[in-house]
C-alpha cells in the first residue's frame, strides 16, 4: 500500500504513467478520495506522471481531529511531492480540491509549474455562495445514511438531462460515494477547511500560469466566482462548458480532459 508517512500525518497515494514524465498532482474535492478520477487518469497519464492521493480526513489517509485549514492541506500536498522527491509538478484542483491548490501555488511557488482551478472560489466574503438549500444538503451528512445523503446531492451535482439519460453512471456514482472511507470526524474537517477558506488577497501572489475552468451551470459554486478567480490571477485564463455542472470532470469530461491538456501541454 503506497502511504507517505510525513512529519504531521501519513497520505494514501497512487502514481500512473511514466515516472520519467512531466507530473500532474490532482487534489480532490469534498469527502472524494485518490478514486474520483475515473475519466481523467487515463487521458493523463498518457502526457504525465499522474499522482493521486486521499486528502487528510478521506480514504486511506489518516483523518487528524478537526478542524482543518486548506493552508494545511496544501502543505500536505507539497509534503507529499517532496516525499517522492518531485521538486515542481503542475498541480489541479476540483472543487474544495481547488481551493486547496490556489494555497499550493500560494504557499509553495516553487512547486508549481502549472495551475489549473476546476468548478472553485476564492471563499471568504467575496465568494459568491450558492442557494442555502444547496449549503443545507452539503453540510447534513448522515454517516448512518449515506446512501441517503449522497442521493440528495445528485440534483446539485449532475444536470437533470443526464440523471435522467445516464442512470448507469448516476448509480455508479452512488455506489461509491455511499461506500467511501469516510468518518464524520473527517467531513467535518474538510468542511471547516471550506468555510474557512479566503484567498482573494492572496491570489495577485500566485505565479504560476493557470486555467480557470467551471461549467455555466454550476449550482454547488456559482461560475461567477470562476470569472472572479480569472480576475484576480495575473496568468490566468478562463474556460467556462456551457451547460456544464458542478461535476463537470465526470459529466462533461471529454471536453474538460481536452482543455486541460491542451493547456499544460502548451
Amino acid at each position: 500500500m503506497p502511504l507517505a508517512r510525513l512529519s504531521r500525518l501519513t497520505l494514501y497515494y497512487e502514481t500512473y504513467g511514466d515516472e520519467n514524465e512531466r507530473t500532474l498532482l490532482l487534489i480532490n474535492g469534498l469527502g472524494s478520495d485518490h478514486r474520483e478520477w475515473l475519466y481523467q487518469i487515463p487521458a493523463f497519464k498518457r502526457k504525465f506522471r499522474v499522482i493521486a492521493f486521499d486528502n487528510r480526513g478521506t480514504g486511506l489517509s489518516d483523518a487528524p481531529p478537526p478542524p482543518y485549514t486548506t493552508a494545511e492541506m496544501a502543505d500536505d500536498a507539497a509534503a507529499l511531492l517532496d516525499h517522492l522527491g518531485i521538486a515542481r509538478a503542475s498541480v489541479l484542483g476540483v472543487s474544495m480540491g481547488g481551493l486547496i491548490a490556489q494555497m499550493v501555488a500560494i504557499r509553495h511557488p516553487q512547486a508549481v509549474e502549472k495551475l489549473v482551478l476546476g468548478c472553485t472560489a476564492v471563499g471568504g466574503d467575496r465568494s459568491i455562495k450558492p442557494p442555502p438549500e444547496v449549503m443545507a444538503a452539503f453540510s447534513s451528512f448522515d454517516p448512518d445514511d449515506r446512501e441517503g445523503s449522497v442521493r440528495r446531492v445528485l440534483p446539485y451535482l449532475y444536470t437533470e438531462d443526464f440523471i435522467r439519460s445516464c442512470p448507469e453512471e448516476i448509480e455508479r456514482f452512488v455506489r461509491f460515494s455511499s461506500t467511501k472511507k469516510q468518518s464524520p470526524e473527517g467531513y467535518a474537517g474538510q468542511l471547516a477547511a471550506i468555510s474557512t477558506h479566503s484567498s482573494w488577497d492572496l491570489l495577485s501572489s500566485i505565479e504560476a500560469e493557470t486555467l480557470v475552468i467551471t461549467g455555466t451551470a454550476d449550482r454547488v459554486i456559482p461560475p461567477e466566482n470562476s470569472r472572479l478567480l480569472a480576475e484576480r490571477i495575473p496568468h490566468a485564463r478562463l474556460h467556462l462548458i456551457e451547460g456544464a455542472p458542478h461535476r463537470l470532470f465526470a459529466e462533461n469530461h471529454e471536453e474538460f480532459n481536452r482543455v486541460v491538456l491542451e493547456f499544460l501541454l502548451s
